[in-house]
């Protein structure tokens, strides 16, 4: 036969007319991965798992599509497929509930995915060749329901890439029935395994859709109109409370009314300093009338220098020093570092610089003692990525992430970025170690098995010299002020810590699938914070000064039946546990009598404390982390018996109650009367004057006890012991 007739044929054989009436056939990559993931068979809780169930392994996700292909066509001599009859296949039977199988029903019979993975063994388990999912395309993306409109279908769309002898083509095709959908928001809406969403309430959801190894997000609001609804907030004070407020209104949720000054005053000296007002600095703001008090009062904390040793604390708990992972002079060496960021107001741009491309001798160039902790490439590429990004990378490091668009070339590109990184001192019990780098040492990608060269989210470092500092690259990439996740996850830091939840939360937790509460609002922080020349004090000032963070605790009004979830959108102030420090400062502030700590000077405060496992009964017993996770978590925000017990029956506390060398003793021997004395031990106590109720109790106690200095003892000693002094309020 004639070479041109052969192709001729050939050519009329592949012609989309000759085969527009054929069905498609069925492509074991981009249809049978999916309808397996859509059934859920390769989830980590089923045959996804490192060791399969019952012997049936299948790779994750669908991830490697050989190991697959032969699993399901070879494995187990083959008996897992039934060509001649494709529905008694035993993967479908087992499938369907037609014999006994441990995961119950995943696949019914006329459901697409049962019936692309049937038609796949009729058509003889074919693989069809490399074809490349080049986009997802989610619609919609965004989206506000109307009140009558509360149900959305989301549709999905794949773009391949298709290679075949006459070269590369391209196709789009409808991959709704076959992609996998969940929904992030508990409560606000569902969604079916068809992609229907369905709000039950107003609120906010983010659906997420996974096709093959592609994650996108799909975010939708839903507000069911009350006719009745009058949103009433304070006035807004700067652009916080203008998106904040916008936020609440859209959602039909009203926030609280402005705190008290009794409960700003306490919140903003221990949010800030981490410590209490005195009695007479109480005294002093209580009774002024100027109404910029409290704005004078947030200028005047920022410039203490309580202030840079509290928010360094914040920095050591995350960054992990502690003598275990340090040492016990470079801890110090390291903390002290971190304090004079603190209190010189250094641009989190440089100090992220520092940290990452430090080297040398650790204990006089502090900044490098980030490679003391984290010691290997992966190790830096999570904390990296945890600490300055907000994105937790660690379930990249085996196979790509199960509910993001976080692959294991993102793990091993940060990864690569630290290859060169050594260290060298530790040896013969010395703790100076030097960092230095030596280049030729890789990062090799365990799926390629090839060198991994350095990239950050599909931003590849680009040439490089041999002996260059790839760490400077990175730096550089990480501080561009357009850089999507430095500022945004800085500031939202920042929020956790004055608000008591993130705009995104958690905070580390930075994904497509996990959005920010309010946008708007993150949006407009971060490009402040960049404008400010990425200082925090600028940034704190503005939080602080906000309605939004002023708000009461308690009082909100009573919301809509058709109203959001208020939680999640800062209506009014979060209360939540003192920390271990800041208890123990306070006890020992409003008694007059300091704490010690072994090998710290007289007068230390726990706040300024370098370590994090302190062997101190007081700290260990309220949870001062020991500093082992880069992890806002690891501290405990909810009281517990145990702690409450402690406190009943400290020792230590009690003491002081009772030192003669008590500042409640000195005021008794100046023979002052009774009821200024009660005044006194709750303007230093709980940072307020007692109403008459509180004043007539402790004075029937005292003349009851006989004993004036005890039963001022007493009232003290009740007081460390209520809700409202051991809860930020």
């Amino acid at each position: 036969m004639p070479r041109t007739l052969v192709l001729t044929l050939v050519l009329i054989a592949f012609s989309p007319t000759a085969r527009a009436n054929e069905p498609r056939p069925v492509d074991f990559r981009t249809d049978v991965i999916a309808a397996l993931s859509r059934a859920g068979c390769n989830q980590g809780a089923c045959h996804g798992s490192p060791n399969g169930k019952n012997g049936f392994r299948l790779s994750l996700r669908g991830f490697e599509p050989d190991v697959d292909l032969f699993t399901l066509t070879r494995g187990e001599l083959g008996r897992r497929v039934d060509r001649a009859r494709p529905e008694n296949s035993l993967f479908l039977l087992k499938g369907t509930g037609s014999v006994p199988h441990q995961g119950g029903v995943r696949l019914k019979a006329g459901e697409p995915a049962y019936e692309t993975l049937k038609r796949w063994v009729a058509e003889g388990c074919r693989d069809q060749g490399p074809t490349v999912l080049e986009k997802l395309e989610v619609s919609p993306e965004n989206l506000r329901l109307t009140s009558d409109l509360p149900t959305k279908q989301i549709t999905v769309r794949a773009h391949f890439k298709v290679s075949t002898i006459f070269g590369a083509s391209r196709s789009v095709r409808d991959v709704t029935a076959l992609a996998v959908f969940s929904v992030n928001t508990a409560g606000a809406a569902t969604v079916s395994p068809g992609g229907l969403v369905a709000f039950n309430r107003t609120g906010d959801a983010s659906i997420l859709v996974r096709y093959l190894d592609q994650i996108r997000s799909a975010r939708l609001q839903y507000v069911r109109t009350d006719p009745a609804f009058a949103f009433n907030s304070p006035p807004p004070a700067n652009d916080i409370d203008r998106h904040v407020f916008a936020k609440q209104k859209e959602l039909q949720v009203n926030p609280a009314p402005l705190a008290t000054d009794e409960v700003f005053l306490r919140r903003v000296y221990l949010d800030t300093i981490g410590a209490l007002p005195t009695a007479d600095e109480t005294r002093s703001f209580l009774d002024s009338k100027d109404p910029q008090k409290r704005a004078k009062l947030i200028d005047k904390l920022l410039d203490r220098d309580e202030y840079a040793s509290f928010w360094a604390l914040k920095w050591a708990d995350v960054l992990r020093g502690s003598p275990t992972t340090i040492s016990e002079r470079g801890v110090h060496s390291f903390h002290r570092y971190l304090v004079r960021t603190i209190a010189t107001d250094k641009p989190m741009d440089l100090f992220a610089r520092e940290l990452l491309t430090g080297l040398g001798n650790t204990l006089n160039k502090p900044a490098a003692n980030f490679y003391r902790i984290s010691r290997t490439p992966d190790e830096s590429a999570e904390a990296f990525a945890q600490l300055f990004l907000g994105v937790r990378v660690q379930c990249a490091k085996c196979h790509n992430h199960p509910f993001e668009s976080i692959t294991q070339t993102d793990y091993y590109g940060l990864s690569a970025y630290f290859a060169h990184v050594q260290l060298k001192g530790a040896k013969f019990g010395l703790d100076d170690e030097i960092v230095y780098l030596q280049p030729g040492r890789e990062v090799q990608h365990p799926t390629t098995r090839k060198r991994q060269d350095p990239i950050a989210f599909g931003n590849p470092a680009g040439e490089l010299a041999p002996d260059a500092d790839r760490r400077e690259k990175l730096a550089e990439w990480l501080t561009k002020a357009d850089n999507r996740y430095f500022a945004p996850s800085l500031v939202n830091r920042v929020w956790y810590h004055l608000l008591g939840r993130g705009i995104v939360e958690p905070v580390d937790d930075f994904r497509d699938t996990n959005p920010p509460s309010n946008p708007e609002l993150l949006d407009a922080l971060a490009k402040d914070f960049v404008k400010n020349g990425y200082r925090l004090k600028p940034l704190v000032r503005s939080i602080l000064n906000s309605n939004t963070y002023q708000l009461a605790s308690v009082g909100a009004p009573k919301q809509s039946e058709f109203a959001a979830d208020p939680d999640r959108y800062f209506t009014k102030a979060a209360v939540r546990m003192l920390s271990a420090e800041q208890i123990l400062d306070a006890i020992s502030a409003a008694t007059g009598v300091p704490e010690t700590f072994k090998g710290y000077p007289p007068g230390t405060r726990a706040i300024e404390l370098a370590e994090g496992g302190v062997n101190h009964p007081f700290l260990q017993a309220f949870s001062k982390p020991v500093r082992d996770a880069t992890c806002e978590c690891a501290r405990e925000e909810d009281p517990s018996l145990p702690q409450m017990l402690h406190l009943l029956n400290n020792k230590g506390m009690l003491n002081k109650v009772t030192s003669p060398q008590s500042r409640l003793m000195t005021l008794v021997r100046e023979k002052k009367e009774t009821a200024a004395l009660v005044e006194e031990i709750y303007l230093g106590t709980l940072s307020r004057r007692p109403n008459a109720a509180e004043v007539g109790i402790a004075l029937r106690h005292i003349e009851k006890l006989g004993d004036r200095a005890k039963g001022l003892q007493d009232v003290q000693y009740a007081l460390f012991n209520l809700g409202e002094f051991l809860l930020r309020h």
